[in-house]
């Protein structure tokens, strides 16, 4: 069994490309490379960020590909299952990829680094919540067709023991106040609006939860009003959902950029229809100066145009009084 995750570090680039390849952690064999020379991992991934003028914010994207303890793989099948999962993810032609299948461990693995500048068309690396579903069901088919096992997802609500699972059993169905139900609701909540650390807090505050997330602590615990606490790795096993710091990290990044998108657009469509609204006026303002013209004109020629004969007739009798 395999899972894919992708890791939100904050080492440097050239930190991360060389702990992925450190001997001692992998063999010179189960190192790879797309777009890039093996020899040169690092300069070719900092020349394509030059030449386009992109050194500065995101520098890559770091995932995982982690086989369980259980599984009877050896290195070489996890290495080749790697390099096909790198070449059939569409999301990562164009750019340089780095990946190095690890032993170092008692479970296999495998870190796969992308650079965040496209060498084609200098485009930022990014992914949505669904192109990154579509990336773990490849790394699945290509799993299943070595042989191995995939992780099987379990939609239903289950637990770590029957008498929690009844609890939330009566919970989800609005028959019993299950406290550990109401915080994990709260979590995915906030954890599918979030759009940073701070903002994921601040939303369980005020549904009444107080969050401790710390650097030099590798869970978060979370309390409720009734002074009932929860670790992220309890609700993970109880509601078999990844509550990582990792994952949430990563699924703040993409709400951010799906939501800085959705504002972009809603400004573009804003500033169009203001466009197409001056347009309209400046229609209605010429189109009335016309006819204000066009008015004038008329007046002027039908007195211009007026038969003298008339005007003298009509001045006789001004001045003349009636004919007799």
């Amino acid at each position: 069994m395999a899972i894919i995750k992708a890791v939100n570090s904050r080492a440097s680039i050239g930190n991360v490309i060389r702990y992925i390849t450190k001997p001692g952690k992998t063999e010179e064999r189960f190192i790879g490379t797309v777009n890039c020379r093996k020899n040169n991992i690092l300069g070719d991934m900092r020349a394509t960020k030059k030449s386009w003028g992109k050194t500065g914010g995101r520098q890559y994207k770091h995932f995982i590909q982690s086989f369980s303890l259980e599984e009877n793989i050896t290195p070489e099948e996890a290495h080749i299952i790697a390099e096909e999962l790198v070449n059939g993810w569409d999301k990562f032609k164009g750019y340089e990829v780095c990946f190095a299948t690890h032993t170092d461990r008692n479970h296999i693995h495998t870190h796969v680094v992308v650079n965040s500048v496209s060498f084609e068309n200098r485009k930022k690396f990014n992914y949505s919540k669904r192109e990154l579903q579509q990336f773990k069901d490849l790394s699945d088919r290509i799993i299943a067709e070595h042989g191995k096992e995939i992780c099987r997802k379990n939609n239903e609500i289950t637990a770590s023991n029957i008498g929690a699972y009844k609890a939330i059993e009566k919970a989800a169905q609005g028959e019993y106040d299950s406290w550990l139900f109401n915080i994990v609701t709260a979590v995915i909540s906030a954890k599918d609006k979030a759009t940073s650390q701070s903002e994921f807090i601040f939303l369980l505050e005020r549904q009444n939860i107080k969050t401790v997330w710390q650097d030099n602590r590798k869970y978060i615990t979370f309390t409720d009003g009734k002074n009932h606490k929860v670790r992220n790795k309890k609700l993970a096993e109880t509601f078999k959902i990844n509550l990582d710091k990792e994952v949430l990290l990563n699924e703040f990044e993409t709400n951010y950029t799906r939501t800085a998108a959705a504002l972009r657009e809603s400004i573009e469509r804003s500033i169009r229809n203001r466009q197409i609204d001056d347009e309209l006026e400046q229609r209605k303002q010429n189109s009335a100066q016309n006819q204000q013209a066009a008015v004038g004109e008329n007046g002027t020629a039908s007195k211009t145009n007026e038969r003298p004969e008339y005007r003298t007739v009509e001045k006789r009798k001004r001045y003349s009084g009636p004919e007799k």
